[in-house]
C-alpha cells in the first residue's frame, strides 16, 4: 500500500485522539458562556489554525462530501491529490470533523466587502431625498443575501428606475435574445438590450442620479462593460451623476491579455480601445473612460471602493459567493478561461455551449483531441491540465438554443485550471488554434468579421488564413499589452 496515503490519515487520526478528551473538556468547560460552536471556534483559535482559502471553499461548497471521501481520497476533480492537502493543511480535516458550518468558517476568514456594501453603510449625503435610477440585474446583491434594491427601499430611498443589460434584470435570457420592458415591485424596469441600448432622455427625466451595481467579468466582448459605457455617455448629457459600486473582477486584477480594439472594429461587443482580458474592475475601467476620453467629462463618476481585495486575488480569494452572471458563465473558473476560449464561438468549434460546463470543454466531430492535447505540449505550462473527452451538444432553451454541432457527437478537451495566476486564457486559446490550423486546416473555418470584432482586429484572422506569422501574431499583442499596462497605472484603486 502506498505510505504517502496512510500519513495524512495516520496524521489526523492521531490529532484527534490526542485531542479527543481535551475538547470534550474545553467545550463542556464553555458551554456555560458560550455556544458549542463557538467553543468550536474557539478551539481552533486556540490551537493557531488559520484555514487556507483553498480548504475553506472546498467546505464552504462541498460540504456534502462525507468525512471518508476527504480521508480516502475518491477520484473526483475536488479529491485528487488529496493528501497533500492534508499535510499541508490538517486543519481542513479538523474543520470538517468539528463540523463547523460554512457561516463559522467564513467568519474566520477575511472577506472582501463590495462597493455597495460601503454604500448602504455609508450612504451619501448629496443622495438622501433624491430618485435613484438603478443599473443592475440578479447579481446586485449584497453578500448578507439582500437584494440593492431591497437595502435600498428598506432604508426608505427612492428609486424611480430599474436598468437592465443583456440577460435581463433576471438574468436568466440567452445571450442575443431581445430584452423588453418589464416592473419589479411598481418600478419601471427599461431594457438596455431591447429597442434601446443607451438610457433616453425621457427616462433620465425622473432620475437624479445613476447607481450601477452589476457583476462583471472581465472580458471586452461581455457586454455588460458596453452598457456601462452607454449610461456613462447617457448621464453625461444629461449632466446626471454616476455611482459606480466597485466589485472583483474574477478573471484578476495582474494578467492582461489582448490586442487593443481598433476603432473600426467597435460594436456592442467592444466599445474601446482595451486588450480582451483587461484587468481591472468595473470602477477602474469607469475612471480609464472618462480619464481616456472615451466618453465625455461632463457629468460626475463617483466610484465606491471595496476594501479588502488585491489585484491578485481571483475570485476562490474573495470569500464571496458566486452568482452565475449569465446563463453561460455559471462558475468563476468559466469567467478566468472565457477571454481566450470565448473566441472560438467565431470558428467553426463548439465552444462548449449545451453542456453544463460552456467555455470549459470545446470539441467538434473531426477534431483529434488527443493530438492536439499532444501538440500543445505540457500544459502544466498554462496551470492547466486537459483530458480528452466525447459529448454531444443539446438545446438548452435559455441557455443554447441550438448550438453547434447539436445532437452530434464532439470529440472534445476538458480543461481544469490548476493555477488560476498562471493560466493565460488567451494565450492558451492562440495556441490551441495554432495546432488546429496546423492539424486540421481543411476544417477550421473562421467567420472573419466575427472573429475581428471580438479580437478587436484581424490579426487572428490574418495568421489563420496565412497571411502573418504567429511569431508576428504574439509580439503585435505583447506590443499593445504592454502600452495599455502603463496607460492603465493611474486608474488602479487596489
Amino acid at each position: 500500500m502506498n505510505s504517502s496515503r496512510i500519513y495524512p490519515v495516520s496524521l489526523v487520526s492521531l490529532v484527534l485522539f490526542l485531542l479527543t478528551s481535551y475538547v470534550y473538556a474545553f467545550t463542556n468547560w464553555q458551554q456555560e458562556t458560550l455556544p458549542v460552536s463557538k467553543a468550536k471556534i474557539n478551539l481552533l483559535r486556540l490551537l493557531a489554525i488559520t484555514p487556507s482559502p483553498e480548504f475553506i471553499d472546498y467546505v464552504q461548497h462541498k460540504a456534502q462530501f462525507q468525512l471518508h471521501t476527504l480521508l480516502t481520497e475518491q477520484r473526483h476533480p475536488r479529491t485528487q491529490n488529496l493528501s497533500e492537502r492534508i499535510q499541508k493543511g490538517s486543519e481542513y480535516g479538523l474543520q470538517m470533523i468539528f463540523c463547523l458550518s460554512s457561516p463559522e468558517i467564513s467568519s474566520s476568514r477575511g472577506q472582501v466587502k463590495l462597493g455597495n456594501e460601503n454604500f448602504i453603510k455609508n450612504f451619501p449625503a448629496e443622495l438622501r431625498d433624491k430618485r435613484l435610477g438603478l443599473v443592475i440585474n440578479h447579481t446586485s446583491f449584497l453578500p448578507e443575501g439582500k437584494s440593492l434594491v431591497q437595502a435600498l427601499l428598506d432604508k426608505g430611498h427612492k428609486i424611480s428606475a430599474i436598468f437592465s443589460p443583456e440577460h435581463g434584470f433576471s438574468g436568466i435570457a440567452e445571450g442575443g435574445k431581445e430584452i423588453q420592458d418589464s416592473r419589479h415591485e411598481g418600478i419601471k424596469i427599461f431594457s438596455l438590450y431591447g429597442k434601446t441600448r443607451k438610457p433616453t432622455p425621457d427616462q433620465i427625466r425622473e432620475i437624479d442620479a445613476f447607481v450601477y451595481d452589476i457583476q462583471d467579468v472581465g472580458t471586452r466582448y461581455y457586454t455588460y462593460i458596453t452598457s456601462l459605457k452607454y449610461v456613462l455617455e447617457a448621464a453625461s448629457k444629461a449632466k446626471t451623476p454616476v455611482y459606480v459600486m466597485d466589485r472583483p473582477n474574477p478573471a484578476g486584477g495582474v494578467i492582461i491579455e489582448g490586442p487593443l480594439l481598433l476603432p473600426e472594429y467597435e460594436s456592442f461587443i467592444g466599445a474601446f480601445p482595451i486588450p480582451v482580458r483587461y484587468g481591472l474592475t468595473s470602477g477602474e475601467l469607469a475612471m480609464m473612460m472618462k480619464g481616456e476620453g472615451w466618453v465625455p467629462e461632463e457629468g460626475a463618476l463617483h466610484v465606491v471602493k471595496m476594501e479588502g481585495w488585491k489585484r491578485s486575488y481571483f475570485w476562490k480569494d474573495t470569500g464571496l459567493p458566486w452568482i452565475p452572471t449569465s446563463p453561460n458563465m455559471p462558475t468563476p473558473e468559466t469567467a478566468i478561461i472565457y477571454p481566450g476560449t470565448g473566441l472560438l464561438e467565431a470558428i467553426n468549434l463548439n465552444e462548449g455551449r449545451g453542456t453544463p460546463t460552456p467555455f470549459l470543454q470545446f470539441g467538434a466531430p473531426w477534431l483529434d483531441s488527443t493530438s492536439i492535447i499532444k501538440s500543445l505540449g505540457e500544459e502544466s505550462a498554462f496551470g492547466i491540465e486537459l483530458e480528452s473527452v466525447n459529448y454531444t451538444p443539446l438545446s438548452l432553451p435559455g441557455k443554447a438554443l441550438h448550438p453547434l454541432y447539436e445532437n452530434e457527437i464532439c470529440h472534445g478537451i476538458r480543461v481544469q485550471i490548476t493555477e488560476d495566476g498562471n493560466f493565460f486564457s488567451l494565450r492558451f486559446a492562440l495556441a490551441l488554434m495554432k495546432a488546429l490550423k496546423e492539424q486540421h486546416p481543411d476544417e477550421v473555418s473562421p467567420n472573419p468579421r466575427r472573429l475581428n470584432l471580438m479580437f478587436g482586429n484581424d490579426l487572428l484572422v490574418r495568421y489563420l488564413k496565412g497571411g502573418i506569422s504567429y511569431k508576428k501574431l504574439l509580439e503585435e499583442i505583447e506590443r499593445e499589452e504592454l502600452i495599455f499596462r502603463k496607460k492603465r497605472k493611474k486608474y488602479l484603486l487596489y
